[in-house]
């Protein structure tokens, strides 16, 4: 099963959960183990704490995924009025949490977007 989903939501972690669902969602449609369902689920989560900014509670995330060949991609963006780049902090965070559970990430700090890419073989964890 082939598909693009998108999935746009108040930029606030109550729902972040939504995001992950629809990451959990595009796996298991992929063929992903569990446990690599799992780890894109939980990279989804590290994902909006690393794009949101708490201080700043207008705005919208945006989550693109694509899913195909047993690879899911996603790109999260961020919209927040008044926004700075990330800081170099949570970028760590996630790089330390998060940067293991996917195959490929990028991140654009500027603009508050950031590529993941997982596949269903990967052995990532």
């Amino acid at each position: 099963m082939n598909g693009d989903v998108r999935v746009k939501l108040p930029a606030a972690q109550g729902y972040a959960r939504m995001a992950e669902i629809a990451a959990e969602h595009a796996a298991t449609h992929q063929g992903f183990p569990p446990d690599e369902v799992a780890d894109l689920s939980q990279a989804i989560k590290e994902a909006v704490l690393l794009l949101l900014d708490p201080e700043l509670p207008d705005g919208s995330m945006a989550f693109d995924y694509q899913s195909k060949a047993g690879i899911v991609t996603v790109e999260a963006q961020i919209e927040q009025r008044g926004r700075k780049p990330i800081p170099h902090d949570r970028i760590d965070r996630f790089e330390s949490t998060a940067g293991s559970l996917v195959d490929s990430w990028k991140l654009d700090p500027d603009e508050h977007r950031l590529w993941l890419q997982k596949s269903a073989n990967s052995n990532s964890t």
